[in-house]
């Protein structure tokens, strides 16, 4: 039983800007029954990495080019979509900037899936510098 839900048995788990897959293993490991059924990263070497944890879970490789068209639905879609734009560091460009105005397309995607939980995370910096609009 998954948090109300008495109907389901298995716990699918969708990850976007994956990365190595820290959010799935540990919601994995927290959620008796999850399966991480599709990742969507750009990185090559994060893909192996993927490839070689999650050998049955769906890789893509661009955020633009996915959606309800050919993403199956999950319970949970966890992610953290690029900070460089956020973050001290970079350049303060905000969700305006090239990366992390990849949160639309982030926002995109859970609303055409509308999943029961979404998990985003992000740098402390998002707080003064587009939490709004996430």
């Amino acid at each position: 039983m998954f948090i109300g839900y008495n109907n389901i048995t298995m716990v699918r788990i969708g990850s976007l800007f994956a990365g190595i897959g820290g959010f799935e293993l540990g919601l994995e490991q927290a959620i008796p029954n999850s399966k991480t059924v599709w990742q969507v990263e750009q990185d090559p070497f994060c893909q192996k990495v993927l490839k070689k944890n999650w050998p049955n879970a769906q890789i893509f490789p661009d955020i633009r080019l996915v959606g309800a068209r050919n993403l199956s639905k999950v319970e949970i879609i966890c992610g953290g979509f690029p900070c460089q734009d956020i973050s001290k560091a970079g350049k303060r460009e905000g969700l305006n900037g090239k990366k992390s105005g990849l949160w639309f397309e982030m926002r995109r995607v859970i609303q055409e899936l509308a999943p029961p939980i979404v998990i985003i995370e992000n740098v402390a910096t998002l707080r003064n510098n587009g939490l709004g609009q996430v």
